[in-house]
């Protein structure tokens, strides 16, 4: 999702974050993210109540689910032509998105990226839903056994040279994401041109 279906910009959701809590952005990352609390959620410890509760006590500032919502909405921007060449694709082949975040932006995916809601309906999957990251290879055995699919016969789709180097541990075929047009010219390559 974030850096191929939009482009997310981290430094922005800090600032908002910062706004609505009057913390230094810095003190935002350094007790949410460099922590690892963020990442405990991304890999489903927590109910999407359990991590906005948790989430305001590791600031110690009250943040309220619109609010936290707000702020990962402000960061992002839909990329049209990727989303435009993704619903092309869904004509030829199934198509599911991956993304690793956690159950308050899985429960609230509707406001804050409609257009992947749209798109994806059931098959936008969240790490959480998993137990495990992109980082694990093992995530990616579980969704190609929810989604019925062999690995040897899925793309995976990133911008994260170390998402790719675990996919390909587990046998899925990739491409690393650097644009639309490098993607188009590979999709070209092994014969699953969209137009």
């Amino acid at each position: 999702m974030d850096g191929v279906l939009c482009r997310t910009d981290f430094a922005r959701r800090l600032t908002v974050l910062g706004d609505i809590t009057g913390l230094e952005p810095r003190a935002v990352d350094a007790a949410i993210f460099q922590s690892g609390f963020d990442d405990l959620a991304d890999r489903g410890h927590y109910s999407a109540a359990e991590y906005l509760e948790l989430f305001a006590a590791h600031l110690g500032v009250p943040v309220s689910r619109e609010e936290w919502l707000a702020a990962r909405r402000a960061a992002m921007t839909p990329d049209h032509d990727m989303l435009a060449l993704a619903k092309r694709l869904q004509r030829r082949v199934p198509v599911a998105m991956l993304t690793n975040n956690g159950p308050l932006l899985q429960e609230g995916l509707a406001e804050v990226f409609p257009q992947a809601v749209a798109l994806f309906g059931d098959h936008a999957y969240f790490s959480c839903q998993f137990r495990s990251t992109k980082e694990e290879p093992a995530i990616f055995h579980a969704i190609s056994q929810t989604l019925g699919a062999r690995v040897e016969n899925t793309l995976f789709i990133d911008d994260s040279e170390v998402y790719i180097a675990s996919a390909q541990s587990a046998g899925l075929a990739t491409h690393q994401y650097m644009g639309i047009d490098g993607l188009m010219s590979f999709m070209r390559q092994i014969g699953l041109s969209p137009d």
